[in-house]
């Protein structure tokens, strides 16, 4: 009668089962590393997306109402360090058929830029639209606005400078750009700045409380 066949059933070892896990935990490892990685830089590329586009929207809307105007105010700060710019608009430039002014400002504490427009000579009542977040705080009243002012031996007009960062360090974006004021001079009345104190002598648009 023949023997039956050895039964082959003894199953892993120990070591086989600890190498086994050890391996599998690397491979589990390196896959998750990968989908983190894959998840941030995707995360990264969407924040420097929307940062970027913000600084787009804002330099894009100053382009369009800089070129029109007849004097650039030096820009300052108002209360709670929020920072000021304002230009004038002549009525025969402007869409409303009077003259009209524009302010923005920004306000550090909430990294947010805000605008808003009025009829020249009267106090401002308009609403302040916000058109930019997550705006990194600087020091000094020149950030973000800066007015270049119009000089017989250099520029002939004056010029709104704003430059801005946003968003994080690591995905953020950063743009410094000049709109010349097209109607300005060095005759416009905010230019003047004889004292040098870094304000116009003159500041055009400015009813009580402007720079609130």
């Amino acid at each position: 009668m023949a023997e039956r066949g050895a039964r082959h059933d003894d199953g892993y070892t120990l070591i086989e089962l600890t190498i086994s896990m050890f391996v599998f935990s690397i491979l589990a490892a390196v896959v998750l590393s990968a989908l983190i990685g894959l998840s941030r830089a995707t995360s990264d590329a969407q924040a420097r997306s929307v940062s970027a586009s913000g600084i787009v929207s804002v330099t894009q809307s100053l382009d369009r109402q800089v070129r029109y105007a007849d004097s650039v105010n030096y820009p300052g700060e108002g209360t709670a360090s929020r920072r000021y710019i304002e230009f004038r608009t002549p009525a025969a430039s402007s869409p409303t058929g009077f003259t009209q002014c524009t302010q923005w400002r920004f306000l550090p504490a909430d990294r947010r830029i805000e605008t808003r427009t009025w009829q020249d000579g009267t106090a401002p009542t308009a609403s302040w639209s916000t058109r930019m977040t997550e705006v990194v705080a600087r020091a000094g009243v020149t950030y973000p606005f800066e007015m270049l002012p119009a000089s017989p031996s250099g520029s002939l007009v004056q010029r709104l400078r704003i430059t801005i960062e946003a968003g994080s360090a690591r995905t953020g974006s950063e743009s410094s750009l000049a709109f010349v004021a097209r109607n300005s001079s060095v005759q416009s009345p905010s230019n003047i700045d004889a004292n040098v104190d870094g304000s116009s002598d003159s500041p055009i648009c400015n009813p009580t409380g402007f720079r609130p």
